[in-house]
């Protein structure tokens, strides 16, 4: 333990500088704009192998933990740094990018609803259902593709 004092320190410090020298941290209410491009997610075999419903439950809780992302409040500069500086003494990079993090996320989204639609099952509209809400409201996903909203079919 003593010997993670001089790092954290640093990693102190090195944030005061960087906080000084103008970085701007996004405030709750800005939209921060991608830096990186759209990153895609290949499905696994598993994952393919999904029903209708696992694929659907499974896009629910992640559209969940990803719903608010542009407005959470992010790591501070000197938090980020912390965490970064602590990590090279341990093995975790988690929470090292959290811009990453999300493209990973809403890459993998995409890839299970492509997968919901060739599979004929209901998909989900992204855009509407990343929107921050509460935690409350469930995402939903619309009628299946090439179906008409509130038409059901007659046996």
């Amino acid at each position: 333990m003593k010997h993670c004092l001089p790092v954290v320190c640093l990693a102190l410090a090195a944030a005061g500088c960087a906080a000084k020298s103008g970085v701007s941290i996004p405030v709750a209410g800005e939209q921060a704009a991608p830096t990186q491009p759209a990153e895609s997610y290949q499905l696994t075999a598993e994952e393919q192998g999904l029903d209708c419903k696992k694929l659907t439950g499974r896009m629910q809780v992640r559209i969940l933990q990803e719903r608010d992302y542009t407005y959470r409040r992010k790591a501070s500069t000197a938090s980020q740094t912390v965490q970064s500086a602590v990590s090279t003494i341990g093995s975790s990079s988690r929470g090292l990018d959290p811009d990453a993090e999300h493209r990973k996320s809403v890459a993998q989204l995409e890839a299970y609803n492509a997968r919901l639609a060739a599979k004929g099952c209901k998909t989900f509209d992204l855009a509407k259902e990343l929107e921050p809400k509460p935690v409350t409201v469930t995402p939903t996903p619309l009628a299946k593709p090439g179906s008409e909203p509130g038409k059901t079919k007659r046996n």
